[in-house]
């Protein structure tokens, strides 16, 4: 993050807690008393996303949408909708434990019960993905991965997590050439949502449904999944083309040489009968000079009118 941008969101979040109600202010009050007894619970609280969740960014963009104060029932401790107040900034102990008993801890226990309805107030729509996903089929709840306070996961591998309970899938084949390829089960299985209001409402940074649809799939095989078989059609089609172009060229080259051939041979025949037909052309020839000779000399004869006496007689 820039420096700019820091300080921005630095400015957005003292302008809108300048907003806030006055009573909203005040010191914390159960993180501590809680912290008195309850240390480690406290320090791993501290470094949870509950603890900052009136950060700077929160604020910032709690500003921009016109500061509404029901985006406070989620982002504080024991937010009084009538009045407008909370006790705590941030999600501390009494949004899950309930407002500190007196009796505690001589007579009363502030437990919660290690479910998912306490979760369920605030990330609605993370529940509603659970609940018909094949864990919520199963009761396998937030808990089972989420860790109570610090509200990461229960192992800081998430495959590891995951393998907790499906042992085998780390190893079956699609699965392990997946991680071959640098790719987690919840690359897959909880996708980050590319909208950014779906980040909104508590449904967290990742999808809690874990099902893998032909969408996953598309992020990486977009052509295997949404064009490979208009390419399989068109690879079909250009090699049926190209089968019947075959045909057609083949027929044609056939009738090609078949008339080649037949030009040839009768090229060759004219080439045999040339010498032939030229000396009958030069006989011809011949016959005709040597008649017209004859007839040229039998012509004087010929006007002559019989009884006729010669000139000078």
């Amino acid at each position: 993050m820039t420096t700019a941008k820091l300080l921005g969101l630095l400015a957005a979040a003292a302008a809108a807690l300048a907003l806030l109600p006055r009573a909203a202010r005040g010191a914390p009050e159960d993180g501590p008393a809680c912290a008195e007894c309850h240390e480690e619970e406290a320090a791993q609280w501290k470094a949870s996303s509950h603890a900052r969740a009136m950060k700077p960014e929160f604020l910032a963009e709690w500003e921009s949408q016109g500061k509404k104060m029901e985006c406070l029932v989620c982002h504080t401790s024991t937010f009084d909708r009538a009045k407008g107040t909370f006790s705590t900034e941030g999600v501390a102990c009494a949004s899950c434990h309930g407002p500190a008993n007196p009796d505690h801890p001589d007579k009363a226990r502030m437990s919660v019960k290690a479910g998912n309805d306490s979760c369920q107030a605030c990330h609605s729509l993370t529940y509603a993905e659970w609940r018909i996903s094949a864990h919520g089929q199963k009761d396998v709840g937030c808990m089972s991965c989420h860790s109570m306070h610090r509200m990461d996961l229960r192992r800081s591998d998430p495959d590891q997590q995951c393998g907790s309970c499906h042992t085998a899938r780390l190893q079956d084949f699609a699965h392990a050439t997946h991680r071959e390829k640098g790719l987690h089960c919840i690359t897959c299985h909880m996708p980050e949502p590319k909208a950014t209001h779906s980040k909104i409402k508590g449904t967290g940074v990742r999808g809690h449904s874990y099902g893998v649809g032909a969408e996953t799939c598309a992020g990486c095989h977009r052509v295997q999944v949404h064009q490979g078989g208009g390419i399989a059609g068109l690879e079909k089609e250009v090699e049926t083309l190209r089968e019947a172009g075959s045909e057609e060229a083949a027929k044609e080259l056939a009738s090609l040489r078949t008339d080649n051939a037949r030009i040839q041979e009768s090229l060759q025949a004219d080439r045999r009968a040339f010498p032939w037909v030229a000396v009958l052309c030069f006989v011809l020839g011949l016959g005709l000079g040597l008649a017209l000779a004859g007839i040229r000399r039998r012509a004087p004869d010929a006007a002559a009118v019989p009884g006729d006496a010669p000139p000078g007689g």
